[in-house]
Parts: C-alpha cells; structure tokens; sequence
C-alpha cells in the first residue's frame, strides 16, 4: 500500500491560491456583464453601486492573488499563512484606492489634492495595520 504525505499548509495555500484566482475570474466576468448591460445614462444608484461593487472584488481579489504571488518569491523564508493576510489586506486597499479615485472621478470630484488625500488615508492605515502586528 502507497501513502502519500500531504502538507496541510500547502494544500491551505492551494485551496487560496485557487479559490483566489476563481474568485478573480468571476469578479472581472461579472464586472464586464456589468459594463455591458448597464447604461451609465439610464441607470440609477442600484446600477452604480452594482457596477463599483464588481470592479472592487475583481480588483480586491486579483490585488490579493499578485501580492501574495510576489511576497511568495521575495520572502521565500517567511511564513506563507501571514504572507497571504498581510496581501489581501494590501490588496483590498490598493481595490479601494483604485475604485475609490473611479468614483471622485465619476462624481466630477477628483483633482490632485483629492487624489493625493486619499491615497495618504489609505497608506496611514496600512501602517497602522502594520504597527498594529
């Protein structure tokens, strides 16, 4: 009889890895369902939100999967299960920024001091996230 040993951290990482990537995929379809069947003329508040929503998953989640992905190489002695929360953080942040500057540019709001304020409050909670450890 074969046994075969399976790590329960890798298989963990796996199941994240792929259940990211899924999740990714997903997302960005229905984002572009979204761009398709939604007109931004004719819609209301339940279209815009519909429409913010989809692209900050696709975004979060695709963030999330890259970071850990790239920590995963850089910090190859780190431990793997802290890597993966310290990228979806960093990767809900970056989805916020990016849909955050989307929405003061849809608003007519977005100019430099704006775009530089919020990046500032998201940068400050990430430190803080990070002192916080």
């Amino acid at each position: 009889m074969v046994s075969v040993n399976i790590n329960s951290k890798d298989m963990t990482i796996k199941t994240y890895l792929w259940g990211m990537g899924l999740c990714t995929l997903l997302c960005s379809a229905a984002w572009i369902s979204v761009l398709g069947n939604v007109d931004p003329t004719d819609t209301d508040t339940v279209g815009f939100a519909v429409f913010y929503l989809t692209i900050f998953f696709a975004l979060a989640s695709f963030f999330s999967l890259m970071g850990f992905l790239l920590r995963r190489r850089i910090f190859e002695d780190k431990i793997e299960f802290r890597q993966v929360e310290i990228a979806f953080r960093q990767g809900v942040l970056l989805a916020l920024i990016f849909v955050g500057l989307l929405f003061l540019q849809g608003q007519g709001m977005l100019n430099l001091y704006s775009a530089f304020t919020f990046v500032l409050v998201a940068v400050a909670v990430e430190f803080y996230s990070m002192v916080k450890r």
